[in-house]
């Protein structure tokens, strides 16, 4: 396969399309957590606090949650469209989007359809592609000194996700206990990570290799 040349690199302006591609992802995220918990807060007999996000959808007007994680999901995949390009070349630069769109396509899944065993998988194929996307890019964020701090932090978020997970899944079968808490915890660990990833390459941060970076003073470029 032929990698995009250095000349596409988006250290040049970008365009208001991959712009807005970049955004779908912070949109996309933070829309599914304003629109979950509205949903939860006025849903008659549900109780975000030991339930999952997707009873949601066995609730009255659960089209609502429904239309929620798909909108979400085709957010998601636009934002892992706008990655391949931000990442232009080098490790992860085809793995990294292809798992967040995995991401997306997971989400796109739990709205189309209400049976459970499909819930399930498409569950699964929601946190192992996410929290592998994220794993990828600590290897692009330590050869980037950009992003200095960020493979650490990086690292802390999959080990919280993971922690969270197992934490949702062991209470998950028990009545009463606290299950809705640590998944909504993954949401929003997730959520805080790709706003400041996001926030980061919009104030200028760059994650394409360094070899695409120009880094010559301007007194030489003239």
């Amino acid at each position: 396969m032929i990698e995009p040349d250095a000349s596409d690199s988006l250290l040049s302006p970008r365009t208001s399309l991959q712009t807005a591609l970049l955004c779908s992802g912070v949109a996309g995220a933070v829309l599914f957590t304003t629109v979950y918990f509205c949903f939860g807060v006025i849903s008659p007999n549900y109780y975000m606090i030991h339930e999952s996000v997707s009873r949601l959808q066995l609730q009255p007007y659960g089209w609502i949650q429904s239309l929620n994680y798909i909108i979400s999901g085709l957010l998601i995949c636009a934002f892992a469209i706008a990655l391949r390009k931000e990442l232009v070349s080098g490790f992860g630069s085809m793995l990294i989007p292809f798992f967040h769109f995995l991401t997306g396509l997971g989400s796109i899944i739990l709205g189309v359809s209400l049976n459970h065993q499909v819930q399930l998988y498409a569950g699964g194929i929601i946190f192992l592609s996410l929290i592998t996307g994220l794993a990828l890019f600590t290897r692009r964020f330590s050869a980037n000194p950009q992003w200095h701090g960020w493979t650490t932090y990086t690292i802390l978020t999959v080990l919280l996700m993971i922690a969270l997970c197992i934490l949702f899944t062991y209470y998950s079968t028990q009545k009463g206990s606290p299950a809705g808490v640590f998944e909504r915890l993954i949401i929003i660990t997730r959520l805080v990570w790709i706003f400041f990833f996001t926030s980061r390459l919009l104030g200028g941060r760059s994650i394409a290799p360094m070899t695409n970076i120009d880094t010559k003073p301007a007194a030489e470029k003239t």
